[in-house]
């Protein structure tokens, strides 16, 4: 998932968003029931899914910060260097949770295990939620690594509209390759490819990037307004009209779509809703609302970085350990989980990641110009 931290430039209240993100993919999984306004929250807690497309969303704007010029002008070595440091944030924890979860799920299918590991989940309709239940959406986030330094390289080039066109036409083509007798459900059907991988996602992506280049190239065409923050309230409407749209096209408890519902859906799902999110991304980086301020509090940022921990373990041990065999309590199971995610930061994923750059003698390169007056 994103990573805010960088040499150059820092968003505390992004780092407390990555927690709220993750929480969001928990409450949709573990389906809380709360005695008050029982349904509204039956309808957020449905539609919290939406949790991922935020994490989309801010990996492409982090990603365009950091390395806004890092392919063009950047050392010889510089798509080496990314995908180290991508490698080294991404994969040592994913690593010890899938093998952990593989263990425990007695799953010994040897083609189970090369998916797994190799994080393919997401390209196989067959082991889409094996290991750890959520490593589709990791698969969805390496071809975004895979792309992102052709992506930075060429974006003067082709913008916003012309990437996303020219992603969806390579996911056609991935789609006519699943139409093929292919074992394991490789994209298997049009659902499929723009619900669970990065060429059906791409816009969310591609809306954070196109951010990042905004404020990195005209960082005063917002001046922060601390008094009424409208894009923080105006995205977050946005997000909550987009929960709410996307809740009356599916039912409440969702019910199967019409063709023409399904387009509607993913219509919202994929473009309209990263819309509002960047539009909430924005505000939070240029506004300083209470909102940002709590999102900014360091006890935030803790949650934040135990939130990708976190969101590998919520799906297999947070439920299948914690709350049926431990608490039974959803939660409960939330705060434990959540405490032992940040310890888990701090006691093995920062170190494996600090240890495996250790490695490489070249420290990230990010040209940010004059960061501090958008942050």
């Amino acid at each position: 998932m994103p990573d805010t931290e960088s040499p150059k430039v820092y968003f505390p209240a992004l780092t407390g968003l990555r927690a709220v993100a993750a929480y969001l993919v928990y409450a949709h999984h573990a389906l809380p029931k709360v005695p008050v306004a029982t349904g509204f929250f039956d309808i957020l807690f449905q539609e919290a899914y939406m949790g991922v497309s935020l994490f989309f969303v801010l990996s492409g704007f982090l990603i365009g910060v950091r390395y806004h010029q890092f392919f063009r002008k950047g050392p010889q070595n510089a798509v080496k260097i990314f995908f180290l440091h991508r490698f080294a944030r991404l994969y040592p924890v994913y690593l010890f949770c899938t093998v952990a979860a593989l263990l425990f799920r007695h799953d010994a299918r040897p083609e189970s295990w090369v998916i797994n590991l190799l994080m393919l989940q997401g390209l196989f309709d067959s082991y889409t939620f094996s290991g750890i239940g959520v490593g589709w959406s990791l698969t969805v986030e390496l071809v975004f690594y895979a792309l992102a330094p052709l992506v930075l390289r060429y974006w003067e080039n082709l913008g916003l509209w012309r990437w996303t066109f020219l992603t969806l036409l390579a996911g056609v083509l991935l789609l006519a390759l699943g139409q093929i007798p292919l074992p394991l459900g490789f994209v298997p059907d049009w659902s499929f490819l723009v619900r669970t991988t990065f060429f059906g996602r791409c816009f969310e992506f591609y809306v954070g990037i196109w951010l990042a280049k905004y404020l990195l190239t005209a960082p005063t065409a917002f001046k922060p307004n601390a008094r009424f923050g409208l894009l923080t309230a105006g995205g977050a409407v946005g997000i909550l009209a987009c929960l709410f749209g996307l809740a009356f096209l599916r039912g409440v408890p969702p019910a199967p779509l019409t063709p023409m519902g399904t387009v509607a859906f993913h219509a919202a799902n994929n473009y309209l809703l990263p819309l509002c999110i960047g539009a909430f991304i924005l505000g939070l980086v240029q506004e300083e609302t209470v909102l940002s301020k709590l999102l900014g509090t360091r006890f935030a940022q803790a949650l934040g970085h135990g939130s990708y921990l976190f969101y590998l373990a919520h799906y297999t041990f947070g439920f299948d350990i914690l709350y049926f065999h431990v608490w039974k309590n959803k939660g409960c199971v939330l705060l434990l989980l959540a405490g032992l995610s940040v310890v888990g930061y701090y006691v093995l994923e920062a170190p494996l990641r600090k240890w495996l750059l250790s490695f490489s003698k070249n420290k990230p390169y990010v040209n940010i110009p004059k960061p501090g007056r958008f942050i």
